[in-house]
């Protein structure tokens, strides 16, 4: 048995590992809470498989609160919270990251769009959906991936996911997408046309969200 698959042979199982991430005590910080050490233990390539499976757990929606939700998916994609958003950038070979780009979009689908229900009025200010709400707004600000560590492929395959978050009507996933954009706009010119052609054709009619993605698309945004 070879290096790898014994550690992989040995590391906590899907389950274990799903619950450890995700199993917060009240009042908890992600930032300053500890998992149990087989949690940091499960080797890169079988850690990405786990969090490429926690995006698409149905189970996971009934098992946790919506704040533990919340607070673990700021765990995978913080990495003020743990070195889990590495994954996409350093820890495993390109195709493996690019396929874990494009898996977010099962990240806006299963949790942004489910469980981010609070009125988008305020932009980045609003409290109302806790950790779940902070993890979508700032996502593509405190994600590691940008496109000055990106390859091309990688960075096709997050202007993807923004793109496809713009075909929906919710507020608060457009808001972070949005948001991603108009960061990477300066970088990446396909990011300005998007979102140009976005606001001749936008999917809501939330005034903020349309003021704010007219000011992405010029690069103006906090």
């Amino acid at each position: 048995m070879n290096g790898t698959f014994a550690r992989e042979a040995f590391s906590m199982k899907y389950e274990q590992w799903r619950n450890e991430l995700f199993s917060f005590p009240p009042e908890s910080d992600p930032v300053m809470h500890e998992h149990a050490q087989g949690f940091y233990d499960v080797p890169p390539e079988l850690a990405f498989d786990y969090v490429a499976q926690i995006l698409v757990d149905s189970d996971v929606h009934g098992l946790f609160t919506k704040d533990q939700l919340g607070k673990g998916i700021n765990t995978v994609y913080s990495n003020c919270c743990s070195d889990l958003p590495f994954l996409y950038t350093s820890d495993c070979g390109e195709d493996r990251r690019i396929k874990g780009i494009r898996n977010l979009t099962h990240l806006y689908q299963n949790f942004f769009n489910r469980h981010c229900t609070g009125q988008v009025t305020d932009i980045g200010n609003s409290r109302d959906d806790g950790p779940m709400g902070f993890i979508c707004y700032m996502f593509w600000d405190v994600f590691v991936l940008y496109p000055g560590n990106a390859t091309p492929g990688m960075v096709d395959a997050a202007i993807d996911v923004m793109h496809s978050v713009l075909q929906t009507n919710h507020d608060s996933s457009l808001m972070s997408a949005i948001h991603g954009l108009g960061h990477w706009a300066s970088s990446v010119p396909d990011a300005v046309s998007i979102l140009k052609h976005w606001c001749q054709k936008p999917t809501t009619q939330n005034h903020a969200v349309l003021e704010y993605a007219r000011a992405a698309s010029t690069g103006m945004i906090q």
